[in-house]
């Protein structure tokens, strides 16, 4: 046993709990999936396209819609997922027991230095593991890679929709309220460019089910000034948001 709990890394593929033990396989089910966190544009899409209710997420406080739909030829999957890693988790689980194989995920992020402004989209190299969920899907260790492919066909997908982004480490933690300047500072000097709440927990279910994850974020509030700037994550840029999740589909049908 571990001195820390969160280190008791179990190798033990089987839990008492199975996704697959609540979710099945659905026939015919979209074998690629858009995950996003951001629920203005994305109700803006469904209320926009043909979708079909193909399953739901259900839980204590979750009612989360599985949608389905068609881009260019392609069968999608459409998830807005509840925000932190945890249920994050738990949604991606439930996709990939349903059928799901191949997935994009997007949402904001807090800007941990100057040289990105908001806007700015983060297609990180590696996620730093400063959460929960990823310590019950692979050993210990500081960070988790993304899945190149994806990574890369998102990149190509954000410049042909002309939006900036840049590469670097992405910081995932649990405690939003927890971000002292002391551990920012540390995070940049380990190559973190933005923190979020979300992206560590799902790259290590991806690599535990074998399944193939990309992740975007883009800068909204920025920490590193004399002071919390939440400006763009108040008052998020619509048309920009929207370009972000249709830039995340195309990557998805494309890769």
């Amino acid at each position: 046993m571990a001195d820390v709990p969160i280190l008791e890394f179990d190798p033990d593929r089987r839990a008492i709990i199975e996704p697959h033990d609540w979710h099945s396989p659905i026939e015919g089910i979209a074998r690629r999936a858009v995950i996003t966190w951001m629920r203005d544009v994305f109700d803006d899409l469904v209320e926009q396209s043909t979708v079909v209710e193909r399953h739901r997420f259900v839980a204590e406080s979750a009612d989360i819609p599985i949608w389905e739909t068609v881009v260019d030829g392609t069968p999608l999957v459409l998830v807005r997922s509840d925000i932190g890693g945890s249920v994050s988790a738990g949604v991606l689980e439930v996709l990939i027991a349903i059928g799901c194989d191949t997935f994009v995920a997007v949402g904001s992020s807090g800007g941990l230095t100057d040289q990105y402004p908001p806007s700015t989209v983060v297609v990180p190299d590696a996620t730093i593991r400063d959460e929960g969920v990823s310590y019950h899907y692979l050993p210990p260790r500081r960070t988790v890679a993304q899945d190149v492919s994806v990574q890369n066909a998102l990149r190509r997908s954000l410049d042909t929709a002309g939006l900036a982004h840049t590469s670097g480490s992405l910081w995932t933690t649990d405690a939003l309220f927890r971000e002292t300047p002391a551990k920012v500072s540390a995070r940049i000097d380990e190559g973190a460019v933005a923190v979020d709440m979300e992206a560590a927990s799902l790259a290590a279910v991806a690599q535990f089910r074998n399944v193939r994850l990309g992740h975007a974020v883009y800068i909204a509030d920025t920490l590193h000034g004399d002071e919390w700037d939440p400006t763009a994550l108040v008052m998020p840029d619509r048309a920009f948001r929207r370009s972000l999740l249709d830039a995340a589909i195309q990557a998805c049908i494309a890769v």
